[in-house]
């Protein structure tokens, strides 16, 4: 067996965000044990709520942790950043797990990208040196890449259309151009 070597990120390295004290353990015990819970949120922009959640499970998102949840008498799921929590208090209640949901589903349709799930055909045209990374590493299965007279590639692919896919797309700047999205067939 050959040696390993690191993973190397993709991104700026950020440290992760600090937790309030104590709330990592009590989401967790009550994801063990499906029990409610009863958190104080402050969301990005600052407003604190008091609010009542199902959770349903933890992600990892480069290093920010968040707990997809249902909100009570609501059936959609949310991300809440654990680090936008205040603090978190389990219930005495209990829940049976919805046969509905399915983390790993939730991630792959784009959730955690900021999205709500839609998929779509996306097609671009991107600077051949931009671009080539995507010969090797795809958006897609189905993505489909064609060389122009120009030099340029031109890119298409079946996406979850999200804020990520949009800041991603931006990065490139003048490098890509004549971005279109249609409706998934």
């Amino acid at each position: 067996m050959g040696a390993q070597g690191p993973v190397v990120a993709t991104s700026q390295p950020l440290l992760p965000p600090k937790l309030a004290l104590g709330v990592f353990e009590v989401v967790s015990e009550a994801l063990f044990d499906n029990r409610w819970l009863n958190l104080d949120y402050q969301n990005a922009s600052g407003a604190r709520a008091k609010v009542e959640v199902m959770p349903l499970g933890l992600a990892q998102q480069g290093p920010r942790l968040y707990l997809v949840c249902r909100y009570r008498d609501y059936d959609n799921e949310r991300s809440l950043a654990l680090h936008r929590i205040r603090s978190a208090e389990m219930s005495t209640l209990s829940f049976e797990y919805p046969a509905d949901f399915d983390l790993e589903k939730y991630d792959d349709d784009g959730r955690f990208g900021y999205g709500d799930g839609t998929r779509i055909r996306l097609s671009f045209r991107i600077e051949r040196d931009a671009g080539l990374h995507l010969l090797e590493s795809p958006l897609s299965a189905d993505q489909q890449a064609v060389e122009l007279p120009d030099g340029r590639l031109e890119i298409t692919a079946t996406v979850v259309d999200s804020d990520m896919l949009e800041w991603w797309l931006r990065g490139f700047g003048d490098a890509v151009s004549e971005i279109q999205k249609q409706p998934a067939p």
